[in-house]
């Protein structure tokens, strides 16, 4: 999951169960493997999971993630985002201007005294 998505869900007002469930999806599928981790290039993805886990393993289900907390969610998040079932937020898109606009040509400034 990139950053931006992990951060907002963090801040969305998730709780502790939520990131339990995502990271034993995440155990149950393999993820946490020899491979590269992309939040640390140095550890693999096993080290951070465990990291992670006993993390978030002492707090219960139902409290609600606030305040710094929020770093560690989100690092989780991009970490195994993957096996995240919650909600997604919505990108807000805009739409770009395509009507007319100024143009002028170049100064020769070579030429100008």
């Amino acid at each position: 999951m990139n950053r931006r998505d992990a951060k907002e869900i963090s801040r969305s007002g998730i709780n502790y169960g939520q990131i339990k469930a995502m990271l034993q999806r995440a155990y149950d599928a393999g993820a946490a493997d020899n491979s590269r981790a992309t939040l640390n290039p140095i550890m693999s993805k096993a080290t951070c999971f465990n990291i992670m886990w006993r993390g978030h393993k002492d707090h219960s289900d139902d409290e609600m993630i606030k305040g710094f907390h929020e770093i560690g969610a989100s690092n989780a998040l991009r970490e195994f985002g993957e096996y995240w079932e919650g909600l997604k937020p919505q990108r807000v898109t805009t739409k770009k201007y395509d009507g007319e606009y100024h143009h002028e040509e170049p100064i020769n400034i070579y030429e100008e005294s």
